[in-house]
């Protein structure tokens, strides 16, 4: 069991102080190192205060997990994606548009835990349901991007170029399920759940990875297709899915 400070409410006003002081230095360190140009900056910290001023610490420090996790794997053989020409633009600094695309659907879900009768464990798990699915595709992106061949995810599944939309791999499936895997885990003394819990964050995170790939191949507008939805649409469409059915499941059956 987790302490109620960590996976509880802000407990007090100096807490609250702590948190966007906190903030400020994450946001600040994130702009230094070039993960996010000024006005991502300013998103994810006023993202990051929604998210604990609704949920708590827990709740901050799971996002926070994300973040880390997209940094570290968005640098990893930065140099073979340069060659490859899929690297992010910018030295994969992200802007306001992708902080709201992977962050939009967790806050709604620590926006529900507001409504009455929705319980916070309920919310607990639809917020980290959102979190697992946008580490889940990040680490399946950029991870997968360096495998030696990948094959589109819809029928007749033909090869294509490594960090092709729609494009999977095997490394970059096993990058999904470590990503969602970990969100998952770490949800259990983060958000004060339970381990018998742990496996449905998880598994929606993996999926809504899935789904993302399914869109990117067939909906996703790029440079070979003009689709009705833009990267950041298919981000938050991956995420907002898998945490809409959490949350509508949990709510029924715990």
């Amino acid at each position: 069991m987790s302490p109620p400070w960590l996976s509880g409410p802000v407990p007090s006003p100096l807490w609250l102080a702590v948190i966007v002081l906190g903030l400020a230095g994450l946001a600040l360190v994130a702009y230094a190192l070039r993960a996010l140009d000024v006005a991502g900056a300013v998103g994810s910290f006023v993202l990051g205060f929604v998210v604990a001023g609704l949920g708590g610490l827990g709740w901050l420090l799971l996002m926070v997990t994300f973040t880390g996790v997209g940094f570290v794997v968005t640098r990893t053989g930065r140099l073979r994606k340069e060659e490859r020409r899929i690297a992010e633009d910018n030295d994969g600094e992200r802007g306001l548009r992708n902080v709201l695309a992977n962050g939009a659907a967790a806050a709604l879900a620590a926006f529900a835990g507001q409504i009455q009768g929705v319980s916070r464990t309920v919310a607990a798990l639809a917020f980290a349901s959102a979190v697992a699915a946008v580490t889940a595709d990040t680490a399946a992106s950029e991870l997968g991007s360096l495998a030696a061949r990948a094959r589109r995810v819809l029928p007749p599944f033909p090869a294509v170029a490594p960090g092709e939309n729609g494009g999977v791999s095997w490394p970059g499936q096993a990058a999904a399920a470590a990503g969602a895997l970990l969100i998952g885990m770490l949800s259990v003394p983060l958000l004060g759940l339970g381990w018998g819990h742990a496996w449905i964050p998880a598994v929606a995170g993996f999926v809504g990875c899935q789904l993302d790939s399914v869109l990117g191949a067939s909906l996703e507008r790029d440079a070979v297709r003009d689709g009705p939805l833009s990267k950041q649409d298919v981000n938050f469409i991956a995420s907002a899915v898998p945490a809409l059915v959490v949350l509508v499941g949990a709510a029924l059956l715990l």
